[in-house]
């Protein structure tokens, strides 16, 4: 496996956090996409990002999701670190 890979739950009222130690291509996969993605066949993500250390995506509806990070043509490594809390509201 050449990507780092979590899995958390999380709907329209929470916001995934990632913050990474380097750029890095991230993605926002439900499960079904997710699988499609391991098994190198075509996916599509709710969210990619390859240009920033801090992200803050939220999902489109409740559910597991799996944020995958990977380096592809990005660096050497890196480390990231995931969270959800609940979104900030819109006032």
């Amino acid at each position: 496996m050449g990507y780092l890979h979590y899995t958390v739950t999380a709907g329209e009222n929470k916001e995934i956090r990632v913050t990474l130690s380097a750029r890095a291509n991230v993605r926002l996969l439900d499960t079904l996409n997710y699988y499609k993605y391991r098994a190198g066949r075509p996916y599509q993500s709710v969210s990619e990002s390859s240009q920033d250390t801090r992200l803050r995506i939220k999902p489109p509806r409740k559910g597991e999701w799996h944020v995958i990070v990977d380096l592809k043509g990005q660096g050497d490594e890196v480390r990231a670190f995931v969270e959800v809390v609940d979104a900030p509201d819109k006032a």
